[in-house]
């Protein structure tokens, strides 16, 4: 007859903890299997455009300009309930496309019965991408070009306008997203991956309340014919800027900033945190 380690077991008691999902204290999902239904979602500020600000408007452009996208495409290439699903098919997202404020379907995870608190996610390219609901043609362009974002729109002030099609090929994992999901024995629980775009024009890498603006994005139309490249963005020296700060990252040129700033597009429901990888 053997012997029990009671500190081995209570190790492993700990270390199972750890590994559970997260339940409530007074949980009554009770046993078997339920569903998480995960949708992703540009909000307005995608399907219908960043209006120029306005007080009491968070995230509006804050010097005037007028944003609107024709095309919001992005590469949601993995989807976890750590330690219970995981889902890796790539999918390609148009957040452009109007959802009537419902976002489009992902994917949905079987999962034990239980109140579940996190959520990873990440957005990257794909070799081998399928259309969430962007078109076939989209699709082909995402994996030929290796990108996991691209914006495609127009800004508009006092009768000028700037168009920009940038396409971003990092990778971000977002990671510990603070969900509330309760999934009971047979039925559906919910959590949306929420994208924001007027991150892109935020106007530091590290405050707390950055401004989203586009003054200096519309000035770097070195040849004037109204279209931004990302030539003009990487000639566009940021160094000398009062705005547009980047800590202790080797960032010097606006494309490089912009770039680093799709990094911060996702959160979940809407305002949850997650955490950039």
């Amino acid at each position: 007859m053997s012997t029990r380690n009671p500190t081995r077991a209570l190790a492993a008691l700990a270390l199972a903890a750890l590994a559970a999902p997260t339940i409530a204290c007074d949980d009554d999902t009770g046993a078997g299997q339920g569903r998480l239904a995960i949708t992703i979602y540009g909000e307005e500020f995608i399907e219908e455009g960043i209006p120029a600000g306005e007080p009491g408007c968070d995230g509006c452009v804050e010097d005037g300009w007028t944003v609107t996208f024709e095309r919001f495409l992005i590469v949601v290439a993995a989807v976890e309930i750590p330690g219970e699903a995981r889902d890796d098919t790539a999918r390609v997202f148009d957040l452009a496309r109007t959802s009537g404020g419902a976002g489009h379907p992902v994917v949905t995870l079987d999962l034990p019965a239980a109140q579940y608190s996190a959520l990873d996610y990440t957005i990257a390219p794909a070799a081998a991408p399928t259309a969430g609901n962007a078109s076939e043609a989209d699709v082909a362009y995402m994996r030929d070009e290796g990108l996991a974002v691209y914006a495609q729109g127009r800004a508009e002030r006092a009768g000028e306008v700037r168009t920009f099609a940038w396409g971003f090929a990092e990778t971000t994992r977002y990671s510990a997203c603070e969900i509330d999901a309760r999934v009971v024995d047979g039925g559906e629980a919910a959590a949306e991956l929420t994208i924001h775009a007027d991150h892109l024009l935020y106007d530091d890498l590290d405050s707390g309340e950055p401004q989203v603006v586009f003054d200096l994005i519309a000035a770097s139309d070195g040849d004037g014919d109204g279209e931004i490249t990302r030539a003009e963005l990487e000639a566009r020296d940021i160094s000398a800027e009062s705005r547009y700060q980047v800590g202790s990252r080797s960032i010097d040129d606006l494309w490089a900033f912009i770039a680093a700033q799709t990094a911060t597009l996702g959160h979940i429901d809407g305002e949850g945190h997650c955490d950039q990888q």
